[in-house]
């Protein structure tokens, strides 16, 4: 890496882990937004030029993930590192991605895991217009990638839980869902008792504290989180289109784990896809309100009271 990226690498991390000690005792939704701005404002960057697969800027953002983990405390995940290297296409050995993968124990249930994801690859710059030639991809994917990693803070805090959580920030997903593909293609799908997939969160299409959840009705999962629903401030809704397919989750429901995607926005938001998909349009505020919700929605799977079934892939045909 570059001197100049170590140096701004160093100075996100020395931002986002400036913290009182007494407000990391609790939930602190001032923390919570300091580190959704913090991220936001580091991955949209016209700088990282949208941080596309197999650039120097995405190699850059996957060391980033990687040192915050360890900073964290978290530990790599039956590695000896946070990079899962995967080669970009399988007959060439000299183009390789890397997805970021850490892991918070758990206490009683240690085998068995909450597996939360976001990817932060955007797509290939190209269809721009004469005034802006980047593809920032704010609402996607930095939103999604931002709220795991003030996630994994929260829950770093407040742990450890009774399950074990995956951390999995996953690279090449505009290409095809790829790092999230090999990711699950190598690990034992019946040890993942759930996985939420956080995508599109910064824009609320759907209103404040509104989200959609993705393949509502592939499992049951959506009605463990709802009964979680009231205390947490968000709203679920029924989800539009084929989104629960063209997401991370997906190869992971195709092995029959429950692994639905969360999302504020959709692929009809007016940015989907251009240049015009930057921070300025994002609501950072929500973002914090659905981070720290998001928390309790799942709080049920991470303490071992929830156990949603398993899908049946033949349910996805």
């Amino acid at each position: 890496m570059e001197l100049t990226n170590k140096f701004f690498l160093l100075a996100v991390i020395f931002f986002l882990l400036i913290v009182p000690l007494a407000a990391q005792q609790k939930k602190d939704s001032s923390l919570v937004f300091d580190d959704i701005s913090g991220w936001m404002s580091y991955l949209t960057s016209d700088r990282l030029k949208g941080r596309v697969e197999g650039s120097v800027e995405n190699r850059e953002v996957t060391d980033s993930i990687a040192a915050y983990f360890k900073l964290l405390g978290l530990k790599p995940f039956k590695s000896d590192n946070f990079l899962q290297t995967f080669y970009r296409h399988p007959d060439d050995s000299t183009i390789t991605t890397s997805n970021v993968i850490a892991c918070l124990p758990g206490t009683e249930k240690p085998d068995e895991y909450i597996l939360l994801s976001a990817h932060f690859d955007h797509v290939q710059i190209g269809y721009y217009n004469k005034k802006d030639k980047i593809y920032n991809g704010a609402n996607d994917n930095a939103s999604g990638t931002s709220v795991l990693l003030a996630l994994a803070r929260q829950l770093s805090m407040t742990g450890p839980h009774t399950r074990s959580i995956l951390f999995c920030a996953f690279n090449a997903e505009e290409a095809g869902l790829i790092g999230s593909t090999h990711f699950s293609e190598n690990i034992n799908a019946r040890q993942i008792v759930a996985g939420i997939n956080l995508e599109m969160l910064g824009y609320p299409q759907f209103g404040k504290n509104t989200i959609m959840l993705t393949g509502m009705l592939k499992s049951d999962l959506y009605s463990l989180l709802k009964k979680r629903m009231p205390g947490s401030g968000i709203r679920i809704r029924r989800e539009r289109g084929d989104l629960f397919q063209r997401s991370d989750n997906y190869p992971f429901a195709k092995n029959g784990v429950p692994a639905h995607t969360l999302m504020a926005s959709d692929d009809r938001e007016p940015c989907y896809h251009s240049p015009c998909d930057e921070l300025k349009r994002m609501n950072l505020p929500n973002m914090t309100s659905l981070t720290i919700g998001i928390q309790i929605l799942i709080d049920g799977l991470l303490n071992g009271a929830d156990t949603p079934k398993r899908i049946d892939s033949a349910d996805l045909q």
